[in-house]
């Protein structure tokens, strides 16, 4: 009997034991598993906490950039239009200025760049105010978009063919109604019907109008684009918010200039040739402006109704500019700014700063 006695009890130990051993292995598990979770949660916040860094530095970078543009405007207390038309060429970096060289925190990073361009308001077609078959015959975008541009910005909801008004706008995820008048700011546009990010900024992000190796490597580096190795411009190449609809001929492009009914290709061509002078390069001593109706007059290759096209088209001097400025910390950190900044009374004021990237 006592031996039976002592196998049971026996018994009940291991079978007590084993309850016990699956207990702590229970708690050890959980133990594991939480601090696994504790771990790539903290990992996970260091990450983010980083990029945030990052992305705040190359921020201020950019910001940086638009103060080294300040400080070319401010350079000369007045600026007449050869001035501005030279200075509206500017394209630049701090690796071309070797403005890094005596900061060993910014030249010791080579992932570290800084670019920055000074354009002409005026050297854009005005959203609100220019001829839009003009904004067709720069040939960049589909015509919808176009289409869609001009239902946002009209006073009434009658559609443009391929356009859009509010009964399309309120059919999205989350409505909203078409503007139906002027736009502010350029921003804007990102509310316009076929309007993307990479469409509206383009892929030439440092304005230099070349097609660089970030600017054709595809999803590798912001902003992507689509590697057919031909440089897309975007709607902030073409149009601005301000001005009354004349272009400033020093400083619009020739694509800018072509664009306006009754001219041609042709006519951006002579008018960019006679400003840059015999070396056909902008920014050196042999170049020109154009200050009055009758400069226009007087350059070779127009026709008569050439030339009163461009004097009833065009003004000839600007204060209202815009600088663009990219920061680059990293090839996931990066950041693009777009200002506005008006002279006036010797003061230089910022109307408006977006971010692109």
């Amino acid at each position: 009997m006592n031996k039976r006695i002592e196998n049971i009890i026996s018994s009940g130990k291991l079978n007590e034991q084993g309850s016990v051993l699956i207990a702590v292995l229970i708690v050890l598990s959980s133990l594991i598993i939480l601090s696994l979770g504790l771990t790539y949660r903290t990992r996970t916040e260091m990450d983010l906490a980083f990029n945030h860094a990052k992305r705040t530095q190359s921020y201020y970078l950019a910001l940086g950039g638009i103060e080294r543009i300040k400080a070319l405007l401010t350079y000369d207390e007045e600026l007449n239009p050869l001035i501005v038309t030279q200075i509206c060429q500017f394209n630049n970096s701090t690796d071309g200025e070797n403005l890094f060289e005596q900061v060993p925190e910014f030249s010791a990073n080579e992932n570290m760049n800084l670019s920055y361009a000074l354009r002409d308001e005026y050297g854009y077609l005005s959203v609100n105010a220019s001829d839009p078959a003009s904004w067709e015959n720069i040939n960049i975008f589909d015509k919808g978009i176009y289409a869609s541009i001009v239902d946002w910005i009209d006073g009434d909801n009658d559609i443009n063919p391929n356009g859009a008004e509010s009964d399309y706008y309120n059919t999205l995820e989350k409505p909203y109604v078409s503007k139906n008048s002027p736009v502010v700011t350029l921003g804007e546009l990102l509310y316009v019907k076929g309007v993307t990010r990479r469409l509206y900024i383009g892929e030439d992000l440092n304005r230099d109008g070349i097609l660089n190796d970030s600017e054709s490597d595809g999803y590798n580096e912001l902003p992507f684009d689509n590697e057919d190795s031909e440089l897309d411009y975007g709607l902030v190449d073409i149009f601005t918010v301000y001005g009354n609809g004349k272009i400033n001929i020093n400083t619009a492009s020739k694509r800018v200039i072509s664009s306006m009914a009754g001219l041609d290709g042709q006519v951006g061509i002579i008018i960019n040739s006679y400003i840059t002078g015999p070396d056909g390069t902008p920014g050196t001593d042999d170049d020109k402006c154009i200050s009055s109706p009758e400069d226009i007059a007087l350059i070779e290759g127009l026709s008569e109704i050439q030339i009163s096209l461009l004097q009833d088209y065009c003004c000839y001097d600007s204060r209202i500019f815009r600088i663009f400025s990219t920061a680059r910390i990293s090839k996931t950190n990066k950041c693009a700014l777009m200002a506005t900044v008006e002279i006036k009374d010797s003061e230089l004021k910022i109307l408006d700063i977006e971010r692109l990237l």
